[in-house]
C-alpha cells in the first residue's frame, strides 16, 4: 500500500485560520523569536536527514526524525535530544561533529546554528504532534507556502504620495520604495529608451529610421506608439518565441548518451511558437494547444459531422495542423529511444518530459519526488506518479514508440498526388536507364565471351548468370576458370570499370530522373503527440523511481498542494467516442480556468523576468519552498489576475509593463540607493543587462547589414568544419536571425555556446551569463567577427566619403547614439594610428575602419542593454 499524500482540506483550511497564512520555512537568517520544528528544523532534516531517518520506513539506528517525541523517545542509542542542552544531545554531537548527515554533504553552519538553539531553547514544536507518524508527512508551514495559495480575487492598487505613476504597476514599486526613502530614477534618454525597447520587444537594435522617426515625434504618445509599432512586428514572435522555446526545452536533435540523433521536423513547433506570439494568441489557448491538441482536432471531428472519426486523426485543414504542431511541446524533451530503446531510456524521456511540463507551466521542480518525497515542497512520491499519470497515455512504457514512428504524415492531397505524378514520371526515367544501362552490360558480357572457348560459351554465359548461391559444382568450377565473364547485371553495376566513358554518359543521364524527384514537394511531417485508441497504461509508483519496481497504482491527479482552494478536478479516463483518455485536455482547461495558484503568476514573471533581468520570483522555475520569495508579492498577484481578467493577452502584458515609470527609468547608480538596496531588487532603477547570445549575433547581422529577416521553413544547417569546430553551412540561412539555426545538443553552434546559449537538459528556465576569456578570444581572433567587421567598416565608408560622418553613422549604428567629442577624438586617433600600422595593406583606411569596428563590437557598450 502506499502511504496517501492526501490531508483533508477541512482540516487544512481550520488550522490555516489559526496560523500565519504565507509562513516559510527557516532561511539562513532566523529571527530571534524562540524556533520551532515544523517551521525551522524539520525543513534542515528533510533535505538532508529523512532519507536515512523517516522515509519510506528507513530508521537507521531505529532513529526517527520526523517527530519530535521520536527523537526524544531514540533508538538504539537512546534518545536523541536532551531538551534544553545541546551539548548533551547525541543528535547534535553528531550533527556538530559531521559524522551526520552521512556522505559528502554536511550542514552549513546556519543550519548547525538553528538546530542548537532549537535544542537549546527546548526543541519547541508549533503545535500538538499527531498520534500516527504518517500524518506528520506534510506540516502546515509547507502546505501554506504563498504560491500554493490561490490568486486573491481583489488587490488594491497602492498611491503613495509624491510617485509619478503611468500605469498600476508603479504604485506596488513605489509602496515599496516609499517604505525605505527611496524614489524612482530619472526616465533614460530617448535614445537609450529605443534602444532597450527594440532589444527587449523584437531582440535586435533599431534602425537609424527607426531612431530618427522616434526623436522627431513631439506627440505627448510618442513613446506609447513606439511600443505599439514594436509589439505589431513580426519579429516580437521571434524573440518572445525564443523565451518560450527554452522553457519548452525546443531541440532539433534526440539527445542521449551514444548518440544524438536528428529531429528534421521539429522546425515546425518552433514556426507555431513565434506564430502564436505574433498573432496574439491568448496564452490559455496557448497551453491548452499544447497540451491537448490532438485532442481538440478529434473534439472538432465529432462536432463536424461531415468529418470521418478514425484512429489516424486525418488533418482535414489547417486549424487541424497548427493544433497536431503544437502538441510538440510534449515531445522536445531529450528522447534517446530511437537508438536504445530501453525500458531505462522511455522511462527518462517520460520523466524529462514531464520535468519540461511541470517547470515551464506551473513553476515547480516537480521532477526531484520521483524517487522520493520532494525535499522541501510537500509533493510525495505518489503525488509525482499521479501527476504524471495525466500523460502516461501518451508515453506509455510498455507500448512505446520511437520518435521516428511518432511522426504525423499531414501532406494535402494535392500535394501527394504531386508528389506521386512526379516520382511515377521518375520511376519510368529510371526504369529506361537501368534498361538501357544493362544493354551496355551485354555488349561488354558478350566481348568478354570472345575469350572463352566456342564450345564453353553458353555453358560460361548460364554459370554468369546464375547466382552464386545457386551453382552447380560445374557452374562453379567454369566460374573460376573464366572470371573475366560477369553477369549483365554485374557489368552494368561496375561499368566504371569497364568503360569509363560508358559510366560518365550514364552519370550523366542519371540526373534527369534525380532532378525531377528532387522537384517532389515535401512531405509535410508534423512531430506531434497523439494517443493510441485502446492504449490507457496503468499508472503505477516506481520505487525509487525504478520502472522495474512498480509500487502502488494511483489515478491522474493534480498535484495535493495546489488542490487546498477545493477545487474539483476530474481526470477519470474517458473513452468512446473520443477514443483517448481526455486526461491532458481535462488538465489543461483546469490549468487555464483562470483560478489556478500558479498557471498566471508563473508566466507573468517569466514576462517580468524577460524585461528587467530579474522576474518577481527571482527563480522563474521554482515558486516552491526552496525558490526565491517575490520582492513585490501583492504586485505578482495583481499582474496575475488583471492578466486573466484581460484574456491571457501576452502583447497587452508586456505593454503594460513597459509603459510603466518603472521600466522607463534609467540605469545610473546612486550612492544612497546603493547603500540601501545594493542588489537593486526595489528597483529604484533599471538593472544592466548583457544581451543573451541569440541577440548578440543577431545585433552584429543587423548592423552590419547583413541579417535576413525572413520568418519560417527549416533551419539553418550547423556541422563540424576541420577544426572541429561547430559552423553554419553556406547559403542565404547563414544570415537568417538566430532563432532559425539548428539546435543541436552536442553540436551547438560555437559562437551562441560561447555566449551562454543554454544546454537543453531537458530545458532552461533560467539563463546564465558568464564573463570568460572565450568570449574576449571570440571578438580577438574568430574569423567570423573578422569578417562581419569588414563587412560593417565597408557600410559605413558608404555611407559617406567624409570620416567624421563615418564615425557618427558607426556609433549610431553600434549604440544608437552620437560619439561625444572626446570619442570622435579617439577615434580619429586610433584610425590614424591603425592606417599607418597598416599601410601595407590594400586599402590601410579600410583595414583601420575594420579594425576599430571589431573593438566597438567587442565593447561592454555593444553587449549591454542600460
Amino acid at each position: 500500500m502506499t502511504r496517501s499524500v492526501f490531508v483533508s482540506t477541512a482540516v487544512i483550511f481550520a488550522a490555516l485560520s489559526s496560523e500565519l497564512l504565507l509562513a516559510e520555512p527557516a532561511k539562513k537568517e532566523v529571527s530571534s523569536s524562540p524556533l520551532t520544528f515544523e517551521q525551522h528544523v524539520r525543513p534542515i532534516f528533510k533535505a538532508a536527514c529523512f532519507h536515512c531517518h523517516g522515509e519510506d520506513g528507513e530508521t537507521k539506528g531505529k532513529l526517527d526524525l520526523r517527530l519530535v517525541r521520536l527523537m526524544t523517545k531514540g533508538g538504539r542509542s537512546g534518545a536523541s535530544i536532551t531538551n534544553g542542552d545541546a551539548e548533551a544531545s547525541v543528535l547534535w554531537k553528531r550533527i556538530a561533529s559531521d559524522e551526520m548527515p552521512k556522505g559528502k554533504k554536511k550542514l552549513s553552519s546556519e543550519e548547525k546554528a538553528i538546530v542548537r538553539r532549537w535544542i537549546e531553547e527546548g526543541a519547541k514544536t508549533a503545535r500538538p504532534e499527531p498520534e500516527n507518524v504518517e500524518d506528520a508527512r506534510f506540516t502546515l508551514e509547507e502546505l501554506s507556502h504563498w504560491s500554493f495559495q490561490p490568486v486573491p480575487d481583489s488587490i488594491a492598487v497602492p498611491h503613495p504620495h509624491g510617485f509619478e505613476l503611468s500605469t498600476p504597476v508603479d504604485g506596488f514599486i513605489a509602496a515599496r520604495l516609499a517604505e525605505t526613502g527611496l524614489s524612482f530614477s530619472r526616465e533614460a534618454e530617448r535614445r537609450t529608451l529605443i534602444r532597450r525597447l527594440s532589444f527587449d520587444l523584437l531582440g535586435v537594435p533599431p534602425t537609424p529610421a527607426e531612431i530618427e522617426q522616434f526623436l522627431s515625434d513631439d506627440s505627448t504618445d510618442a513613446y506609447a506608439r513606439l511600443v505599439d509599432r514594436l509589439l505589431a512586428s513580426p519579429q516580437f514572435g521571434v524573440r518572445w518565441g525564443r523565451h518560450w522555446l527554452d522553457v519548452a526545452g525546443f531541440a532539433e536533435t534526440d539527445g542521449g548518451t551514444s548518440s544524438d540523433t536528428k529531429r528534421p521536423h521539429a522546425w515546425r513547433y518552433r514556426d507555431y511558437v513565434i506564430d502564436s506570439f505574433n498573432g496574439g494568441k491568448p496564452l490559455d489557448e496557448f497551453y491548452l494547444e499544447q497540451l491537448a491538441g490532438d485532442e481538440l482536432a478529434r473534439e472538432r471531428t465529432i462536432a463536424d459531422k461531415s468529418r470521418a472519426l478514425s484512429p489516424s486523426l486525418p488533418v482535414e485543414d489547417d486549424r487541424d495542423l497548427e493544433l497536431l504542431t503544437a502538441t510538440g511541446f510534449l515531445r522536445m524533451a531529450p528522447d534517446a529511444t530511437q537508438t536504445n530503446n530501453t525500458l531505462a531510456e522511455r522511462n527518462s524521456a517520460a520523466a524529462a518530459a514531464v520535468q519540461v511540463i511541470s517547470s515551464s507551466l506551473i513553476g515547480l521542480t516537480v521532477g526531484c519526488a520521483q524517487c522520493h518525497d520532494h525535499k522541501y515542497d510537500p509533493i510525495g512520491i505518489d503525488d509525482y506518479y499521479r501527476f504524471r499519470a495525466i500523460f502516461d497515455p501518451v508515453f506509455p512504457l510498455q507500448k512505446w514508440k520511437t520518435p521516428g514512428s511518432r511522426l504525423v504524415d499531414a501532406t494535402p492531397p494535392d500535394v501527394v498526388a504531386e508528389r506521386n505524378r512526379i516520382e511515377t514520371e521518375a520511376k519510368r526515367l529510371e526504369s529506361e536507364w537501368h534498361a538501357r544501362r544493362l544493354e551496355v552490360g551485354k555488349r561488354i558480357q558478350k566481348l568478354k565471351l570472345k575469350d572463352v572457348p566456342a564450345e564453353l560459351r553458353e555453358a560460361v554465359l548460364t554459370a554468369a548468370e546464375t547466382p552464386a548461391q545457386k551453382r552447380s559444382a560445374e557452374q562453379k568450377e567454369l566460374a573460376e576458370d573464366y572470371p573475366m565473364v560477369k553477369s549483365a547485371q554485374f557489368i552494368a553495376g561496375f561499368l566504371v570499370e569497364y568503360d569509363g566513358a560508358e559510366f560518365r554518359r550514364f552519370e550523366k543521364e542519371k540526373q534527369t530522373y534525380q532532378s525531377l524527384r528532387a522537384k517532389k514537394p515535401p512531405l509535410r511531417l508534423v512531430m506531434a503527440t497523439t494517443e493510441d485508441p485502446g492504449v490507457v497504461p496503468k499508472s503505477t509508483i516506481f520505487f525509487r523511481g525504478n520502472p522495474e519496481s512498480p509500487h502502488g497504482e494511483v489515478s491522474p491527479g493534480e498535484l495535493m498542494a495546489l488542490t487546498q482552494s477545493g477545487r474539483d478536478v476530474t481526470l477519470a479516463a474517458k473513452r468512446s467516442p473520443r477514443e483517448t483518455t481526455g486526461r491532458r485536455l481535462a488538465y489543461a482547461r483546469y490549468l487555464t480556468d483562470g483560478e489556478h495558484p500558479l498557471a498566471a503568476r508563473v508566466f507573468v514573471n517569466r514576462a517580468w523576468h524577460h524585461l528587467f533581468g530579474r522576474g518577481i520570483v527571482a527563480t522563474p522555475g521554482d515558486f516552491g519552498i526552496s525558490g526565491a520569495r517575490p520582492s513585490h508579492p501583492e504586485l505578482l498577484d495583481w499582474l496575475a489576475r488583471d492578466f486573466v481578467r484581460n484574456g491571457w493577452d501576452a502583447k497587452r502584458l508586456v505593454r503594460t509593463i513597459v509603459l510603466s515609470t518603472t521600466y522607463r527609468q534609467a540605469s545610473e547608480r546612486r550612492a544612497g540607493h546603493d547603500a540601501i538596496d545594493p542588489d537593486n531588487a526595489l528597483l529604484a532603477r533599471v538593472n544592466l543587462r548583457r544581451l543573451e547570445a541569440e541577440a548578440i549575433r543577431d545585433a552584429i547581422l543587423s548592423v552590419t547589414g547583413t541579417l535576413t529577416p525572413s520568418l519560417g521553413g527549416p533551419s539553418a544547417s550547423v556541422s563540424e568544419n576541420n577544426d572541429g569546430k561547430a559552423v553554419l553551412a553556406g547559403g542565404p540561412g547563414r544570415s537568417r536571425r538566430s532563432i532559425f539555426v539548428e539546435v543541436q545538443r552536442r553540436l551547438p553552434l560555437d559562437m551562441l555556446q560561447t555566449f551562454d546559449q543554454p544546454a537543453m537538459v531537458p530545458n532552461c528556465d533560467l539563463r546564465k551569463h558568464s564573463t570568460v576569456a572565450t568570449q574576449a578570444l571570440w571578438f580577438l581572433n574568430d574569423q567570423e567577427i573578422v569578417a562581419h567587421a569588414d563587412t560593417l567598416a565597408r557600410r559605413v565608408r558608404a555611407k559617406s566619403k567624409d570620416a567624421d560622418e563615418q564615425l557618427i553613422a558607426l556609433f549610431e549604428l553600434l549604440f544608437t547614439g552620437r560619439p561625444s567629442d572626446s570619442e570622435l577624438r579617439d577615434a580619429r586617433e586610433f584610425l590614424a594610428r591603425q592606417s599607418e600600422a597598416l599601410r601595407s595593406e590594400k586599402d590601410p583606411a579600410l583595414s583601420a575602419m575594420s579594425s576599430l569596428c571589431q573593438v566597438l563590437l567587442a565593447s561592454n557598450r555593444f553587449l549591454y542593454l542600460d
